[in-house]
């Protein structure tokens, strides 16, 4: 169980996993989204049996790791969706680019929410469409940091009437770099503005097994008239540790979607490899009570960091996230300039993700990583606290 399991810093830079080598042996990795807990048992087992038997031919293991797929998202997220219409996929970005292929084209505008996951920045340059920032607003109201950052769903409603070129919303749910979680009547004004507008939705609930006490993740697909605009992409690899495995799927609401989705050539919509689809499978068919454990460390650590930096390094903005294994965290009274990972690194030995990367509302923030052991987080926090001048 992964609270059972102490983090070996030593045997995972020996692994050269890239969270843990990319840089300086003295240098604590908080950057990259992948949790330090290993997987569950049978997913080493399956992939010990493969590699016995040279199973490394072509293989038809796509259609079992759907269904592995259907059968957990129904008993852990009440959500059913039929295995006919959803793709497997290499990974959740290519699934994003696919979209944006497959229901727009140019002229037509895309949206998207600042700060948010980072690659998604060259969505529009990288497709040819202009993007329009329909950004997240942050609450001070309470301090500092307040109660993070939130939706406002009047903006986009306003957004979507003065612009009817408009046509594809990527939604990032659980949100990713803030956390946040949208509730269901915030989906379903989201969806019942987006079949006004005639707008696709594509919803990246890469993080939706890891939504902490308190709230709780809504697959967008299961709000009513969603099938008829939206494309929900998703994979095991945050939950499961499993990021270099590449598996992932790209659920349709219905058929019309799924043929759209289809437009998009073969060749460049690459289906997973067989060790990421039986990983996929055992994690998926065996993990539930490893991923109970593992939500409870994370919910843990995530009230560790944010009581700890509250009281000891009070400058900082944080706020408590409602999912994921990420953290929000603002640095500007420090000043940190154009590079706040850099700065922060330098000053306490701590690797982040640098917060102008997510856009509009970045800067002067880093996003650091709190998916690891009690004792490494501590140290996280103490080089922090330290380093900044902290109690």
């Amino acid at each position: 169980m992964p609270s059972q399991r102490p983090v070996n810093r030593g045997a995972r830079r020996a692994a050269d996993l890239v969270k843990w080598s990319r840089y300086d042996a003295d240098v604590l990795p908080a950057w990259v989204a992948e949790h330090d807990f290993g997987q569950p048992p049978a997913v080493a087992e399956r992939l010990h049996g493969l590699v016995d038997t040279a199973a490394f031919g072509y293989h038809e293991t796509t259609g079992p790791m759907v269904a592995s797929f259907c059968r957990w998202v129904a008993r852990r997220h009440g959500w059913s969706p039929e295995p006919a219409l959803a793709r497997p996929l290499t990974n959740v970005v290519q699934g994003v680019w696919a979209c944006v292929e497959a229901f727009t084209s140019p002229g037509q505008k895309l949206i998207l929410s600042d700060p948010v996951y980072h690659p998604f920045q060259n969505l529009g340059s990288s497709s040819g469409r202009e993007v329009l920032r329909w950004n997240l607003v942050r609450d001070t109201t309470a301090g500092h940091a307040g109660s993070g950052w939130n939706y406002d769903l009047d903006a986009l409603e306003s957004l979507l009437a003065s612009d009817p070129a408009a046509r594809l919303l990527v939604l990032c749910h659980p949100q990713n770099p803030t956390g946040r979680a949208l509730t269901a009547a915030q989906l379903a004004r989201i969806v019942d503005l987006a079949l006004e507008h005639d707008l696709v939705i594509v919803s990246d609930e890469i993080h939706f097994d890891l939504v902490h006490p308190g709230a709780v993740h809504v697959p967008t697909l299961t709000i009513p008239g969603a099938e008829s605009c939206t494309v929900a992409v998703t994979s095991g690899i945050k939950t499961f540790g499993i990021g270099g495995l590449c598996c992932a799927v790209a659920v349709c609401g219905n058929e019309r979607l799924a043929d759209g989705l289809a437009t998009v050539p073969g060749n460049l919509l690459t289906l997973p490899n067989r060790l990421g689809c039986e990983a996929s499978i055992a994690a998926w068919d065996t993990g539930d009570d490893w991923v109970d454990d593992l939500k409870r460390v994370l919910d843990a650590n995530r009230h560790r960091l944010v009581d700890r930096l509250r009281v000891e390094l009070p400058d900082v903005g944080i706020h408590l996230p409602d999912a994921t294994f990420l953290a929000w965290l603002d640095l500007s009274a420090w000043s940190p300039g154009e590079r706040p990972s850099t700065w922060l690194r330098e000053r306490a030995g701590v690797a982040c993700e640098s917060g102008p990367r997510f856009g509009s509302g970045g800067e002067g923030h880093v996003r650091l990583n709190f998916g690891t052991s009690p004792a490494i987080l501590d140290e996280i926090i103490d080089r922090v606290v330290s380093g900044l001048g902290g109690t």
